[in-house]
C-alpha cells in the first residue's frame, strides 16, 4: 500500500525552537497563567453580556454553515477555567477524540505519578559467570516501560543534540556487559517485556495502520519508538532496483524489492507493503533517478525480540561470542472477563511513591542498567508531537503502578476513575486506548472541557497545560494560530485520524482571560483542509468575544 496521508501522530521535528525563544513567548503570557477566573474578569452589564454571546453564537454559526464544512459532524464545548458556560454545541453528542485522548492519559499521569519518576531497565542472568568470562546461562532484558530508550532529546525543546543512535542504551547496555568480563554467552539474549501484559495492539486500531510508525505496537520493552526507517535510494541507472537499507542496521525485516528506478523527470510512485505477523516487507512501484528515494517508518512487529537481537549483534561487535539466540518473554493474558465491566470497576487512587520504575530482578544478577530521564518529560513530549505509543506506556504505567497491573483494562480503568473523580460525567467518554488511534474511542466535547477546567486548578495544571502544543511556537500547532492575536495564545491538543479533526485545550482571549475549548469535528472528508481552517476561525471567534 502507499504511505498514508492522513497519520493520527507525527514524529518529533527535526529542528526544534529554541528555549530562550520559547520562555520569552511563555513569559509573556505570565499574568494569564494565573488563570483569571470568571469571578476576577471585568463584570459586564447583563445586556452587553448577551449581546456579546449572541454575537459568538452567530459568529461561529455564520463559519459552520459554509458548504464546504456544513456536512461535517461539529461538536463545540467553551467555558471559564472556573466551569462557566460560554458556548456550546452538540457538547453532550459523542465523538471521536482521535488524539485528544491523550489529554485523558496524561492528565491522569501527570496528576498520580510522582514528579521526576524515572524508569530503569536492567540486563541480569540467572547464569553462572567463570573465571574465563563464560556466561553459563541467559542474559534477559527487562523491560520496565521506558519510553525513551531512543535519540530523543529531553526535555521537548532544550536544544540538545541526540547521541545520533536510536539504539545508545542498549549500546550502553552492551559496553557495561562486556566491561564486568563476559567474553562469551553460553545462552540465549532475551527480551523480556512481561512487566506489562503483552497486549500490542487495543481494540479498534485499524489493520492497515500497524505497519507504520505511528501504529508501532505497545511492549514493556520499547527501543526507538518501535520503530525502523526503510531508506530506498535510487539505483546506479534508469530500470535497476532501489538501493534498500534499514535504520538502524539490526537483522530484523527482509526486503522483497520491486522498486525500480525510473527517468529523472518521471513522477514518484513507490509502494510498500508488509502483511500483518509478516517479517517480509515488499516495496515496488518506481522512484525518480534525480529524486531522494523512499524514506519510511515502519512498526516493529515484536519490540522485545527486536531489542534482544540487537542486543546480542552488538555484544557479537564487541568480541562477546553467543551461542544461543535471540527471542522474547511475553507474559499473555488470561483475563476472559468483560472489558467494560472491569473498566468501570470503582478504584480507590493513592499516590504513588517511588522514584524508579524497576521490575524485581528475581535474584538475578545484574549486568547492565539504563535509567530514564523523568516521565514528566516524556509526557511533555508525547502532547507536543502526539507520540502515540508513549501515551499507551503511560496507560499501561498508571494501571501497573495505580490498578492490579499493566495491562490495557487496568489502564484504562484507572484514567476513567480519575476522571469521574475530575467531575467528568461517567457517560460522557468511553476509551479502548491511550492514545486516540482506536475508532472506537468516544468522548463528549463537555467532558474534555471539564477535564481541562479541572486540571486548570490542580497543582500539576501549569505543567499539563505546558505540554500541551503552543499555537504558532511549537509541536503540532506551530504551524497554525501564527497571527500576532493568537501566536502563544493557544494551548491546545491537536487531533487527526481519518474522518476526525479535533482541538481542546486551553486560549487567552484578547482580555487575558484564559479559557477553555472543545471543538470536535467528525465525518469529514479527510483530503480535506477546510475543517481545520473553519476550526482555526472559531478559536480566533472566541478570543475576540471574551
Amino acid at each position: 500500500m502507499r504511505m498514508p496521508p492522513f497519520r493520527a501522530a507525527r514524529r518529533l521535528p527535526a529542528t526544534l525552537i529554541p528555549i530562550a525563544g520559547l520562555f520569552v513567548m511563555l513569559l509573556a503570557s505570565a499574568s494569564a497563567f494565573g488563570y483569571r477566573s470568571g469571578s476576577a474578569h471585568r463584570s459586564l452589564h447583563p445586556a452587553a453580556g448577551a449581546a456579546r454571546a449572541a454575537s459568538l453564537h452567530k459568529a461561529i454559526a455564520a463559519l459552520l454553515s459554509r458548504p464546504e464544512v456544513s456536512q461535517a459532524h461539529w461538536g463545540i464545548s467553551v467555558a471559564g477555567v472556573d466551569g462557566t458556560s460560554i458556548y456550546t454545541r452538540n457538547d453532550a453528542r459523542f465523538f471521536t477524540p482521535a488524539s485528544n485522548a491523550k489529554l485523558m492519559t496524561t492528565a491522569a499521569a501527570f496528576a498520580l505519578l510522582p514528579k521526576g519518576l524515572t524508569f530503569t531497565t536492567r540486563a541480569v542472568t540467572t547464569g553462572r559467570l567463570d573465571r574465563s568470562g563464560v556466561l553459563h546461562g541467559d542474559i534477559a532484558i527487562l523491560g520496565s516501560g521506558d519510553p525513551d530508550m531512543s535519540d530523543v532529546t529531553l526535555p521537548y525543546g532544550s536544544g540538545a543534540r541526540s547521541s545520533g543512535s536510536p539504539l545508545a542504551a542498549l549500546e550502553e547496555m552492551a559496553d557495561q556487559i562486556a566491561a564486568r568480563g563476559v567474553h562469551s554467552v553460553q545462552g540465549d539474549i532475551v527480551g523480556d517485556d512481561t512487566w506489562f501484559v503483552f497486549e500490542p495492539y487495543p481494540t479498534g486500531w485499524a489493520w492497515d495502520d500497524l505497519q507504520w510508525d505511528y501504529g508501532a505496537p505497545v511492549s514493556a520493552l520499547s527501543v526507538n519508538d518501535n520503530v525502523v526507517f526503510l531508506n530506498a535510494l535510487p539505483g546506479p541507472r534508469v530500470g535497476a532496483r532501489a538501493e534498500a537499507a534499514w535504520f538502524p542496521a539490526t537483522a530484523y525485516y527482509e526486503v522483497e524489492n520491486e522498486l525500480a528506478t525510473g527517468p529523472p523527470a518521471s513522477e514518484p510512485a513507490p509502494g510498500i507493503d508488509r502483511r500483518p505477523g509478516s517479517r517480509m516487507v515488499r516495496i515496488y512501484g518506481q522512484i525518480p533517478a534525480s529524486q531522494g528515494g523512499l524514506h519510511a517508518g515502519l512498526a516493529i512487529e515484536d519490540p522485545a525480540e527486536y531489542a534482544a537481537q540487537s542486543l546480542k549483534e552488538m555484544l557479537l561487535a564487541r568480541g562477546v561470542n553467543v551461542a544461543g539466540q535471540a527471542r522474547a518473554r511475553h507474559r499473555f493474558s488470561s483475563d476472559t472477563g468483560s472489558y467494560l465491566q472491569e473498566q468501570e470497576q470503582p478504584l480507590a487512587l493513592h499516590a504513588v511513591n517511588m522514584g524508579t520504575v524497576e521490575p524485581p530482578a528475581g535474584g538475578a544478577a545484574v549486568l547492565a542498567t539504563h535509567v530514564s530521564p523523568p516521565l514528566d518529560e516524556d509526557l511533555t513530549l508525547t502532547n507536543k508531537v502526539s507520540q502515540n505509543l508513549h501515551a499507551e506506556l503511560a496507560l499501561r504505567t498508571l494501571g501497573k503502578l495505580e490498578g492490579s497491573d499493566g495491562s490495557l483494562v487496568e489502564g484504562s480503568r484507572v484514567v476513567r476513575q480519575f476522571l469521574v473523580d475530575a467531575g467528568v460525567r461517567p457517560g460522557d467518554f468511553l476509551l479502548f486506548d491511550g492514545c486516540g488511534l482506536s475508532r472506537q474511542d468516544l468522548v463528549t466535547p463537555r467532558a474534555l472541557v471539564s477535564l481541562l477546567a479541572y486540571a486548570a486548578n490542580q497543582s500539576w495544571g501549569r505543567q499539563f497545560r505546558e505540554s500541551l502544543p503552543v499555537g504558532g511556537v511549537d509541536g503540532t500547532l506551530a504551524g497554525r494560530f501564527k497571527s500576532a492575536s493568537l501566536r502563544g495564545r493557544v494551548f491546545a491538543k491537536t487531533g487527526t485520524m481519518g474522518e476526525s479533526n479535533d482541538l481542546s485545550g486551553y486560549l487567552i482571549a484578547a482580555s487575558g482571560r484564559t479559557i477553555v475549548f472543545s471543538i470536535l469535528c467528525n465525518n469529514r472528508l479527510a483530503s480535506s483542509v477546510a475543517e481545520r481552517r473553519t476550526m482555526d476561525k472559531i478559536v480566533a471567534a472566541i478570543a475576540e468575544f471574551d
